[in-house]
């Protein structure tokens, strides 16, 4: 059964169809699992791919990790269950780079666990993933999919690229977010390649019912083998049961496991900018839903409460043992600033330096170039719980991509040579410690920033260098 609702562009009332395309952002990295497990099953083309392979062994030059023995051992396993040491470091997306130029940028980015000992969700392992793909069958990712799996399930309503989905005239919805004022605006469907792997894959929920079909009865393309590797448990997400669940979260491959009234539950969910997905598998009942919205933040909140409502429906919950769903929010506290600063010092310590000072270009072998400036766009809601209007310092890409070019970047300073950051992108809010390095010479060398939130947990950042003013 499928069920459309609303409209997929509010400045033209086009209602949304089974056939309307939305962004699907995580619940592609399903897809990516599938498509490596093909590889692996392919003992004629791909005798030396495994799934304890070492990735290093397939793709050698580019895959580099800063730490040589995770080198050497990270296999294929390990960077799809999200154990692999990697945290997200997700703002390299950032840059107006390829896909294989953001695989070779890992070299340069920290590990923060052993490998092997902690989960920690990883968007650019997927990519290394579908890097690997397109290495080893001299094939895009997006023919290898199409071929492989999507035309076999006859999936002719799915993309990995937005401009294909175009020029073969599908209807596809606008993303949606909200800003700072409550004002719904459009996300202007913005998409970039180098997030394959990891998201970018358009769908329609009349395609997404084959696919959920195609699952639910363990056939083909995909091997009998490969649902118990896709499914089962590769690693624990979750230690400690969180509600409604009853177990700890277990991560597969492209796939959480959890149980739900004592019924095993295979899920993921999905955010893009402007879109959200949720996709729940019930297999022992054979029953299975997708939801896909066209409002990143609206769809992922509302995604849990209908979903668990539906599998309530198909569970026959009484109604007063039905789980709550919390919803999300992307404000920052009133209390910003003590909270991150909570031991400043009394009287603050002044700047040392103009903020002249502070402007000019900073670079990172991995993370986007970036330029400082006191050039300033006044954003009063964005500030508002600083009091302010306006930063001392704002931050611009250098080079941005379509996900980049809107973000803006607000430095406020504290303390001596600590800072506040204040990004607002896509109508949500974040804010992280900031600081500057001045040399022997008087002049600022270095920036950094706990930009990566594994990392900022313990205090760390990332550190660009001062390059020119």
């Amino acid at each position: 059964m499928v069920k459309s609702y609303g409209v997929s562009d509010i400045t033209t009332s086009k209602s949304v169809t089974e056939h309307t395309l939305f962004m699907i952002g995580s619940t592609s990295k399903a897809f990516t699992a599938a498509a490596i497990s093909l590889l692996v099953d392919d003992n004629i083309k791909f005798p030396n791919i495994h799934w304890n392979t070492p990735v290093h062994g397939i793709i050698p030059t580019d895959f580099v990790l800063n730490d040589s023995w995770a080198t050497s051992q990270m296999t294929i396993i390990d960077i799809l269950s999200h154990r692999s040491g990697f945290p997200r470091h997700d703002r390299v997306w950032l840059a107006n780079i390829t896909l294989q130029e953001a695989v070779q940028s890992i070299r340069h980015l920290p590990l923060t666990a052993s490998p092997r000992t902690e989960f920690q969700y990883s968007n650019l392992m997927y990519s290394v993933a579908a890097h690997i793909i397109e290495t080893v069958t001299n094939q895009s990712f997006q023919s290898f999919l199409r071929d492989n799996i999507w035309l076999p399930q006859d999936m002719t309503e799915t993309y990995l690229y937005l401009s294909d989905a175009k020029d073969a005239h599908q209807d596809i919805s606008q993303g949606y977010f909200e800003d700072l004022n409550g004002k719904v605006i459009s996300s202007d469907q913005v998409s970039i390649d180098i997030l394959r792997g990891a998201g970018n894959i358009l769908s329609s929920v009349s395609d997404y019912a084959k696919w959920i079909s195609t699952l639910l009865n363990c056939g083909p393309p995909l091997s009998p083998g490969t649902y118990g590797m896709l499914f089962g448990a590769q690693f624990v997400a979750e230690r400690n049961p969180t509600e409604p669940f009853q177990t700890p979260t277990l991560y597969g491959l492209g796939w959480q496991i959890q149980v739900y009234k004592g019924e095993t539950i295979i899920s993921h969910g999905g955010s893009q900018i402007g879109y959200g997905a949720s996709v729940v598998l019930l297999p022992e009942r054979n029953f299975g839903l997708v939801i896909l919205g066209n409002n990143m933040n609206g769809t992922s909140a509302a995604a849990d409460i209908l979903a668990y409502h539906i599998i309530d429906e198909e569970l026959k919950i009484p109604l007063e043992q039905r789980a709550d769903a919390a919803m999300n929010t992307t404000h920052l506290s009133k209390h910003l600033l003590s909270e991150i600063y909570p031991k400043l010092p009394s009287p603050p310590l002044s700047n040392p330096l103009d903020l002249s000072a502070f402007e000019g270009y900073y670079t990172h072998p991995a993370y986007p170039d970036l330029r400082i400036s006191t050039d300033c766009i006044s954003n009063s809601k964005a500030y508002e719980v600083l009091n302010r209007t306006t930063p001392d310092l704002c931050i611009l890409h250098t080079r941005p991509n379509d996900y980049s070019k809107d973000m803006e970047w607000g430095l406020f300073h504290v303390y001596g040579t600590y800072w506040l950051q204040i990004v607002l992108w896509s109508g949500g809010l974040s804010a992280a410690r900031i600081e500057f390095s001045i040399g022997s010479d008087g002049l600022v060398s270095r920036l950094g920033i706990e930009i990566e939130p594994a990392m900022a947990q313990k205090g760390e950042k990332i550190w660009w260098t001062h390059i020119s003013p």
